[in-house]
């Protein structure tokens, strides 16, 4: 189950990009996501095996619950 913890500071993107994450959360299997801002709306990215971060095509419960907390992302 994830559950929200500190912020990092910055993430790698899949794309070798850089990005600085608004939240994170974490499991107890060492499963990463990172909530980031991108053209005005939030993007939900989890770890990959290389240690960067891809999109995910879910919003999975506890990213929903740290999604309602956030401001609107203008």
């Amino acid at each position: 189950m994830y559950k929200q913890i500190e912020t990092t500071s910055v993430i790698t993107l899949s794309n070798g990009a850089q990005s600085k994450p608004v939240a994170t959360l974490a499991d107890e299997y060492g499963g990463v996501c990172q909530i980031v801002r991108d053209d005005r709306c939030y993007v939900i990215k989890l770890k990959n095996n290389n240690g960067q971060y891809e999109d995910t095509t879910h919003i999975f419960p506890e990213a929903f619950e740290v999604l309602k907390t956030l401001p609107n992302p203008r």
